[in-house]
């Protein structure tokens, strides 16, 4: 008792106590300031482990000092009469009392005004799936003769057909199709993929003839819940999802409302012409061009002109090219006529209906596109196309706390998909969380988007960290440095030295930006090549740029990656420019802005808005 009297007469606890807040204090000032500077993980752990050891020392001196009027003394060559420990206890207690409040209102903002309020992406998709009914659906092993098309077109239509049903979370086809020829241990891939079943099958097709054999496993012990085999003619190909589906609804126990409606779309009769569609579906997942796919559906097409979901795709597949293979303002047109078409077919098809209203030529507005994806996503929460198109668009306008929800979305849908990490890495950038931006773009890059690492090289370059950029390109694997920056290590590093010298970097750009442009391969890599001038602070030059692309009048342009990546970059001062205003005004975002709210880097201000 006398030693614990003793600690409080000499404000040990009292220093403890107070030690103990201030450091959690300056632990979530160190967090803020690392997740803003872009710091490495280790230096804020370091941190913490210094605070952590310092508390012992403060205690060790609370005990064996004493503060008195000369200044710091030992404790025993203070007499007990003259000590004043218990003004200085005083002093400790108002501090701590200090201290206490200013935590106290850190956590109330927080937790209540840190973060703007942004509308639940759960407000849009209304889905709310149990953790135990999930399925991944792995594609069919092909046991023809032909290429993989048919069996890999089929899982993919399994898998869409899957989706319609409320109570069971269908991972995404990407990250599916990542184990295709893989002989994976399906515990594995369920636990990967993070489902509690596995469907499996194979696809044997002679003429007319099918035999299609499909089975679903437990994904936590290996075990047969459900498998049947099927010998059908290829007309029957419709009701063969529908029986797979229906046995997966009944192993699974799944409770259906009343209004869902489980069925294979019947939208062509024509099995050639659906055995085409299959192949398309089959070339966009293995990434083959757009055009060329587009050809195959020309083909079913002229089987069945009515075949609605071949419109679509082509709609989808036009939308796919715009600011790549096509010039952004054709590719509008293209998508629109698809979408038309679809729609005169079946007024009902919610992709027709959102692909005319994204891709309108004449009445297109920021509000009338999301308007219509909100509309669509609405009845297919778990589409992954409008997902992405949504986060998008989002980014676009700038409400990225929005655009970080809809990503994390995309993710969960698509473990394994590379898009959903980069349009996460853009809301974070956006928001200034740099160090979680740029893991996420190496996230992206390690599910096969290597590109996304020139945004990488981007944020080091803006933020003055050269040598951080060189060494990341040179540290390459041999040939992705010129694939992602358009030049080999060692010319990169002269590159970045030309375009820092103050006297020549300006015009050294103005030489060397256009003959990367013209030597592009496409018009995704030629519009990409101006955004160097954002990363050195050559606005003057990457705002003219936009604004000839804008000459074309259209509400599809081939700046429009440029603007976003202005827009998500803002250490490079783009949204305070004065260009910027023009841009807004353009195709009603400010109308927008009135209707849904100000963005998260703009604020009306005696009645004009201010970005920064």
């Amino acid at each position: 008792m006398l030693f614990f009297a003793e600690l409080k007469r000499r404000n040990v606890v009292r220093v403890g106590i107070a030690y103990v807040i201030v450091g959690w204090l300056l632990a979530q000032v160190a967090e803020f300031a690392a997740e803003n500077f872009g710091a490495p993980d280790w230096v804020l752990k370091i941190f913490v482990v210094f605070l952590i050891l310092g508390l012992p020392l403060a205690l060790f001196f609370a005990w064996a000092f004493e503060l008195t009027p000369e200044g710091l003394m030992l404790e025993k060559h203070v007499e007990r009469e003259e000590s004043i420990t218990h003004q200085t206890g005083r002093k400790l207690d108002f501090i701590i009392i200090a201290v206490m409040a200013v935590a106290l209102i850190y956590m109330v903002a927080d937790k209540f005004i840190g973060e703007p309020e942004v509308r639940e992406l759960t407000e849009i998709t209304e889905t709310v799936v149990p953790d135990d009914k999930s399925i991944a659906v792995l594609p069919f092993v092909n046991m023809s003769d032909d290429k993989d098309y048919f069996a890999d077109g089929l899982s993919e239509e399994l898998l869409n057909l899957l989706a319609k049903i409320p109570d069971l979370r269908v991972i995404g086809r990407t990250s599916s199709f990542a184990f295709k020829g893989k002989n994976e241990d399906l515990r594995v891939i369920g636990d990967a993929l993070g489902v509690s079943t596995v469907l499996e099958g194979s696809v044997r097709r002679s003429g007319d003839r099918l035999r299609i054999t499909a089975q679903l496993i437990n994904a936590d012990d290996g075990s047969h819940l459900w498998s049947d085999t099927y010998d059908r003619e290829m007309a029957d190909i419709f009701q063969i999802q529908d029986d797979v589906a229906g046995a997966i609804i009944e192993a699974l126990q799944l409770h259906l409302v009343s209004d869902t409606v489980v069925k294979a779309d019947r939208s062509t009769q024509d099995t050639e012409a659906y055995a085409l569609y299959l192949e398309s579906l089959a070339m966009v997942r293995e990434g083959s061009d757009p055009l060329a796919t587009i050809e195959v559906l020309n083909r079913a097409l002229e089987l069945d002109p009515k075949f609605v979901r071949g419109h679509e795709q082509k709609a989808i597949l036009y939308w796919t090219a715009a600011g790549f293979d096509l010039d952004s303002p054709t590719a509008q047109q293209l998508v629109y006529d698809s979408a038309k078409t679809a729609f005169e077919i079946d007024p009902s098809s919610i992709v027709a209906q959102t692909f005319m209203a994204t891709a309108d030529p004449i009445g297109w507005t920021w509000s009338i596109e999301l308007d219509a994806i909100e509309r669509a996503l609405r009845e297919m929460p778990d589409n992954f196309s409008l997902l992405h198109s949504y986060c998008w668009d989002l980014g676009m306008v700038g409400y990225f706390r929005e655009a970080l929800q809809c990503s994390d979305r995309m993710i969960s849908l698509e473990p394994l998909a590379a898009l959903g990490y980069e349009r996460k890495a853009v809301a974070l950038i956006a928001m200034g969380r740099r160090a979680e931006a740029q893991e996420a773009w190496r996230k992206s890059a390690d599910l096969g988007f290597e590109i996304d690492l020139i945004n990488n090289v981007f944020d080091y370059l803006l933020h003055g960290q050269d040598e951080e950029a060189m060494e990341l390109v040179e540290n390459l694997p041999a040939g992705q440095d010129r694939e992602i920056v358009g030049m080999d290590a060692g010319v990169f590093r002269s590159f970045v030295e030309s375009a820092r010298r103050p006297d020549s970097g300006r015009q050294y750009l103005r030489d060397t930006v256009p003959a990367l442009a013209a030597s592009a391969s496409n018009y995704y890599d030629a519009t990409y090549a101006n955004i160097w001038y954002l990363a050195f602070d050559v606005l003057d030059d990457y705002y003219d740029v936009i604004y000839k692309m804008n000459e074309v009048g259209t509400s599809w342009t081939n700046s429009d990656m440029l603007t976003y990546m202005g827009r998500a970059f803002k250490s490079s001062g783009y949204t305070e420019d004065p260009r910027f205003t023009p841009l807004r005004n353009r195709w009603g975002m400010l109308d927008l802005w009135e209707e849904r709210g100000p963005p998260d880097d703009c604020e009306k201000v005696d009645g004009s808005w201010v970005c920064n």
